[in-house]
């Protein structure tokens, strides 16, 4: 029987000259390959070749389900349009509370007329601002803002405000002596409420907390001038942290002004939100800008046949 030709034999044996150098390049070719230096190359070759296969099939799945259906542009649309439209500048949005930035707004506030109303807080803005941020959350009031604007209605943010039986910044008055943790001593209790105004403030806060809890339900105001207006939840809320009867002046006589308290604070409330959020909206307006032309793409490229 015939031996197997060898694939690899030569016309020269390997003593010839010419066959050594044949046998030594046949030698050479043969040599196996050491692959484990390429290891670590193939991995990572295989693991970007995965991220981004997967990467473009979620692309083009979101893009497909985005082809039959526009609610991702049309919620993109109505949020813009909310914006435009400074509707998210209510005290409620739904169920969530919607936070302004107290501290742009009462430095703002310290500053301008908002209402006929300035803040007088001086060096201690930032102070007034992180302690009414604290209370209204402490206390479930929807935005800090509001209490702030409840204050420049009050004193003009001013501590050392007193009138009658009204003190401080909240004018808080003594008949709430011995309550909220104040002394009944109503010379110990106007003390305090002045020269402490985070406890001004804190105390402020649980008054129209319970006036919510109180009135929240609905109540008619008539006032001085029979108004027969009926306040519910927070606008009940503020006006019963001013009362609910006809107010007097100094003299004696009717204080009609105090019958529209409720209207110039929420006014003046909205004006400062709308200043708290000018960054915010500005900001979130280029983020909904670009997420709509974003889609807006990605809709039409997977649109055409």
């Amino acid at each position: 029987m015939k031996n197997k030709k060898n694939e690899f034999a030569h016309p020269f044996p390997p003593s010839h000259p010419k066959g050594k150098k044949l046998y030594s390049q046949t030698q050479f070719q043969l040599l196996p390959r050491n692959r484990k230096g390429d290891i670590p190359t193939n991995i990572l070759v295989l693991g970007i070749v995965l991220v981004c296969g997967i990467a473009l099939i979620s692309f083009f799945y979101s893009t497909v389900k985005m082809r039959d259906s526009f609610v991702g542009i049309g919620l993109v649309e109505q949020l813009n349009s909310q914006i435009e439209e400074n509707s998210f500048y209510g005290r409620q949005v739904g169920t969530v509370a919607v936070s302004g930035d107290i501290g742009t707004a009462i430095n703002y506030a310290s500053e301008n007329k908002i209402v006929n109303r300035k803040c007088n807080c001086g060096s201690n803005c930032n102070n007034y601002a992180s302690w009414m941020a604290d209370s209204s959350s402490k206390n479930g009031i929807p935005d800090s803002i509001l209490l702030l604007s409840l204050m420049m209605q009050e004193s003009d943010c001013n501590q050392n405000a007193f009138s009658g039986s009204s003190v401080g910044l909240m004018q808080i008055n003594l008949i709430h002596c011995g309550k909220f943790g104040l002394p009944s001593n109503k010379d110990e209790c106007k003390k305090q409420l002045l020269e402490n105004p985070q406890m001004n403030i804190e105390i402020g806060a649980e008054i129209l907390k319970e006036s919510y809890n109180l009135y929240k339900s609905g109540k008619i105001f008539n006032g001085c001038s029979n108004r027969g207006i009926t306040y519910t939840d927070w606008d009940a809320a503020i006006r019963g942290y001013n009362g609910w009867g006809c107010g007097k002046d100094s003299n004696g006589n009717p204080f009609t002004a105090q019958d529209n308290y409720v209207e110039e604070v929420n006014q003046r409330y909205n004006s400062l939100r709308k200043i708290g959020n000018y960054l915010e909206k500005d900001v979130t307006k280029g983020i909904l800008w670009w997420a709509k032309e974003t889609l807006s793409f990605s809709v039409e490229y997977k649109g055409k046949p």
